[in-house]
């Protein structure tokens, strides 16, 4: 989920199976088709690359480019693969399948998805990719696509519910970063943890641990989404890559977070706050 706008700018985010009788590449191919024609149908524009379904609304494609070069789709693939290929390299993950990601116009998206939220959100994973488009590619959208891919590959590693929310979205804002080439937190973002230690209102990580974010308010959220990045920044940072990679692959085999923990990093849940918070005092 690609969390809250701030400052007028957003900073965050079937399997197919044979059927008896009917060969396994035949019936994939008439799916897709089907899916691809109901997609039109209920007007939306397709358009696929190697591991990517794209689906456009209609009516936002008259200014980004269906009627045209189809730039604007072929940017926003290409930054898919990009996404695709950092996270298979970086974290050695892979969806088996193309993912679906659905682009929206801004007031389409906010009327169908606002209430989802307790804050104002650019997109989201729930199976499929759904974020909040834009006229051109800009560095927000190309964050939001990494950001919402994070989320996708982690689940084609185990279910949404296993992952505890600062870690999925600490990763995914990490990636996302990683994207627009900041890798560390602004003076602004720095100071706002700072103050959160300061003054009580800081979230305990075991609070965040739950399987989403969605409920939060815009200003708690702002907040749990800094400290679950500041919490991932700290751990590629101090352990490195693998150790992360190790944490990731743990949880999904244990199941545990507490065990994963002590085998990626030996240190509990508790000990990594403090670690963290001991940054920002």
């Amino acid at each position: 989920m690609k969390g809250p706008f701030r400052k007028g700018l957003t900073r965050f985010r079937a399997r197919l199976g044979g059927v008896r009788g009917t060969p396994t590449c035949l019936l994939t191919a008439l799916l897709l088709l089907a899916s691809a024609s109901a997609a039109a149908e209920a007007g939306w524009s397709e358009r696929s690359s190697s591991h990517f379904q794209l689906f456009e609304s209609i009516g936002f494609a008259r200014y980004s480019g269906a009627d045209g070069s189809r730039e604007f789709e072929r940017n926003v693939l290409a930054t898919l693969e990009a996404a695709h290929e950092r996270v298979r390299d970086l974290l050695h993950l892979e969806p088996r399948s193309r993912t679906r990601v659905y682009v929206y116009s801004p007031d389409v998206f906010d009327a169908q998805f606002a209430s989802r939220f307790g804050f104002r959100a650019a997109g989201f994973w729930d199976g499929a990719i759904h974020v909040r488009g834009s006229s051109r590619l800009d560095a927000q959208l190309v964050g939001t696509l990494h950001h919402e891919y994070l989320h996708s590959a982690l689940d084609s590693l185990a279910p949404r519910d296993l992952w505890p929310a600062w870690l999925n979205e600490g990763l995914a804002e990490y990636f996302e970063r990683l994207a627009l080439g900041r890798r560390s937190m602004d003076a602004s973002e720095d100071a706002r943890l700072r103050a959160a230690v300061a003054s009580g209102n800081w979230i305990p990580l075991e609070q965040l641990s739950g399987p989403t974010l969605a409920g939060l308010a815009q200003g708690p959220a702002e907040i749990a989404y800094l400290e679950s990045y500041a919490a991932v920044e700290m751990m590629y940072r101090i352990s490195g890559p693998d150790r992360v990679h190790t944490l990731i692959t743990e949880l999904a085999r244990t199941r545990m977070l507490d065990r994963a923990l002590q085998n990626a990093f030996h240190a509990t849940l508790a000990g990594i706050q403090a670690q963290l918070i001991a940054q920002f005092r």
